[in-house]
Formats: structure tokens, C-alpha cells, sequence
């Protein structure tokens, strides 16, 4: 999945997060099949750690798998 794509899915996830163009290319390298329990799992962990930005470093300290 392209990482335009992936920004439009991902900011339409919850109107108060927004994902960085930097974070959407890093989600690039996601299965397709993961990508919304990908997209989902960062908007929980956003929204428990009161983050209304998604960008990089954000995803590489949320990241399930290491």
C-alpha cells in the first residue's frame, strides 16, 4: 500500500489523531492484511498515552513487534 493511501485511511481513523507523511511512508512497510490492526493499534495507543500526532518515533515506541 502506497503511503498516500495510507494516509487517508489512517487520518480517517479518528478525527482527533493525525499521522504524519513521515510515519505513512514508515507504515509502508506493513502487509496490507495488517494495516488497519496496524492503523487501530496506534490510534489506541495515541489516545491512551493523550498523543493527538502519530510520527515516527511514535510508531517505533508503540510498535507490538519490537
Amino acid at each position: 500500500m502506497d503511503a498516500e493511501t495510507i494516509k487517508e485511511k489512517a487520518n480517517s481513523a479518528d478525527e482527533n489523531i493525525t499521522f504524519t507523511d513521515d510515519a505513512c511512508e514508515a507504515l509502508t512497510q506493513v502487509p496490507d492484511f495488517a494495516m488497519d490492526m496496524a492503523i487501530n493499534h496506534m490510534v489506541n495507543a495515541a489516545k491512551d498515552q493523550g498523543v493527538d500526532t502519530i510520527d515516527p518515533e511514535f510508531l517505533n515506541a508503540n510498535n507490538p513487534m519490537g
